[in-house]
């Protein structure tokens, strides 16, 4: 398959080590169309990153984040629990409201090359800028294509450094990410598509230290708006470095600390190893929760029963869902212990509801917690977990579960995605108003405008 990382293998190995490979590959992908078209996997697997983000953004819209957000601005919806409208005066607002409340659940899409959270920045600027840019469904997919593509060719080379660093992926590479899905829409040439990431370069930010707040997914929603402000502007001539991304006091050398990791050579397109979130946390979390999960099937045990849990992970963990004594619902989200602690008392961790203020200091799972050891080594995969339940008779159930393995059976992964948006949409969509959106964005690819879909998300 040619994909933009496969054309890299063809490069000798000198070039492909140059500064000014990176800003090529970007340019090439979003403004020259016609030399690297989108293939239709693809496109498929942009539809189900468009249900899926519909569904959690619109679950996502009653957060206190977003009524925050919408209270500041004063943002009066036409419809509840529905999007704002993607329109010409309010599409930047709507990008950083929308992508916001993507955000807000920590339900959305995940992607290791990224580093972060792919469709939460990229689908907002996108819908603003397909409604502007008077688009076709298909125009709208290949552009979340590329968005996904051109966060992952950043992402794989920066984003480990830039990562560990304490930099929140999806805020900052998520910037560009929304910026490319737009200036793709827009039409951008070159030389407005480098300032564009330039623009974006300019505007990215997000700090790990945010976790477990509100903040968190305020990067994501100013990523969307930020990436659609960059290539706005650049249509209209406004400049910017365009060596701003690998350049002399740029992006890389700025918040990446200089390092950079070889590209990755695949037939793949980042968007075919995008991972969809079955639990309402964090994503490293989900190896563990689908351990314990297995234990508590094949031996259920009770929380008394006991005697302690050990969960092993990759040290990466420690910085990012290893909140010890968790104090509110968000902070659940990042908490290895407290998730395992409510995985044994027979909680469902895709229940939004569960994740509240009262259940991080519920005595009960506060008791188990404390029994709940986290050890940090070099595992096979960055996203495995290796969990061990032993009992007070000492016998240990041990499973180990890799959540980082994308699904290559679209079918399958299409259900389950319509499963879970059926199941977090109740209180937004009837369920004939779900069947109906699902087969829209299932169609989309064949649709000339895109009016149905806004109603059907903002109406």
């Amino acid at each position: 398959m040619d994909t933009p990382t496969a054309r890299a293998a063809n490069l000798p190995e000198g070039a492909r080590n140059t500064r000014s490979d990176l800003l090529g590959r970007l340019v090439a992908l979003i403004s020259e169309s016609d030399s690297l078209p989108v293939p239709e996997l693809a496109r498929e697997c942009a539809t189900h990153a468009l249900l899926d983000w519909t569904c959690v953004a619109l679950a996502g819209m009653s957060e206190p984040a977003v009524q925050i957000l919408l209270q500041v601005h004063a943002v009066q919806l036409p419809g509840a629990g529905k999007l704002p409208p993607f329109d010409l005066q309010q599409g930047m607002l709507s990008a950083l409201i929308s992508g916001t409340a993507g955000h807000a659940l920590d339900y959305d899409d995940v992607n290791s090359r990224m580093h972060g959270h792919p469709s939460v920045p990229v689908i907002p600027a996108a819908l603003a800028a397909a409604r502007s840019a008077q688009a076709t469904g298909r125009e709208l997919l290949d552009a979340i294509v590329v968005g996904h593509e051109v966060e992952a060719l950043i992402g794989e080379q920066y984003g480990g450094a830039h990562y560990r660093t304490g930099f929140h992926a999806t805020g900052t590479i998520g910037t560009f990410g929304a910026a490319a899905a737009a200036a793709r829409l827009l039409r951008l040439n070159p030389q407005q598509t480098r300032n564009a990431l330039g623009l974006a370069a300019a505007q990215a930010a997000g700090l790990k230290s945010m976790f477990g707040t509100m903040t968190k997914p305020l990067h994501a929603g100013k990523a969307a708006m930020n990436g659609l402000l960059s290539a706005r502007l650049a249509l209209v001539g406004f400049t910017a470095d365009e060596d701003a991304i690998e350049g002399i006091q740029g992006f890389v050398e700025t918040q990446c600390q200089g390092t950079r990791d070889e590209p990755l050579v695949t037939d793949r397109w980042a968007i075919q190893d995008t991972l969809y979130k079955y639990h309402a946390s964090c994503y490293l979390t989900h190896s563990s929760i689908e351990a314990l999960k297995a234990i508590r099937r094949d031996t259920p045990l009770s929380p008394e029963a006991i005697a302690h849990i050990d969960i092993h992970v990759a040290p990466g963990h420690d910085r990012v869902c290893n909140i010890p004594e968790p104090a509110t619902g968000l902070e659940i989200k990042f908490s290895l212990r407290h998730l395992a602690a409510m995985v044994i008392h027979g909680m469902d961790t895709a229940d939004l509801g569960i994740y509240t203020d009262a259940n991080a200091t519920e005595a009960g799972l506060v008791h188990l917690r404390e029994r709940v050891r986290v050890h940090f080594k070099t595992l096979d995969s960055q996203k495995g977990s290796r969990v061990i339940v032993t009992d007070r008779s000492g016998i240990a159930h041990e499973r180990y579960v890799d959540v980082g393995i994308p699904n290559d059976d679209l079918r399958m992964q299409w259900q389950s995605l319509q499963s879970k948006g059926r199941a977090i949409t109740r209180q937004s969509l009837a369920p004939h108003q779900f069947e109906a959106l699902a087969g829209l964005i299932a169609s989309l690819g064949q649709q000339t405008d895109l009016l149905s879909l806004y109603e059907a998300i903002t109406l």
